[in-house]
């Protein structure tokens, strides 16, 4: 399932940009079987898009993240990283300390949340 959902974004991202829309990638992995193809078909550089949404709720998953934003790192070489929810300054100060730009964007659910209380 997940090796079809990655294709599926790949995709819509190749017949995205062929119709001369700009996209960022957005990369999801899981643990470190689906780094393979998590990783694949993305161009080294430039900017990625990614979500700790729902993936740093406990200690195991916070492992497994941390540790695929590494890989991650390590394959993809990435000059910015959005990220469009929270981010915490022990995952992703690796990434400041690489010189790698780290953008948060505010996720929907959060945002309404602040616009109800």
């Amino acid at each position: 399932m997940q090796i079809w959902n990655t294709y599926r974004n790949r995709a819509l991202a190749y017949w995205l940009q062929n119709n001369d829309i700009s996209i960022i990638p957005n990369i999801r992995w899981s643990d470190e079987r689906s780094y393979e193809f998590a990783f694949e078909g993305i161009e080294q550089g430039g900017t990625v898009a990614i979500s700790t949404n729902g993936c740093i709720r406990n200690k195991t998953d916070r492992y497994f993240f941390k540790k695929g934003l590494v890989n991650m790192v390590e394959s993809l070489k990435p000059d910015t990283i959005v990220n469009y929810s929270y981010t915490p300054d022990d995952i992703f100060n690796l990434c400041k300390e690489q010189g790698i730009e780290v953008i948060q964007i505010e996720n929907y659910a959060l945002t309404v949340r602040k616009a109800v209380v």
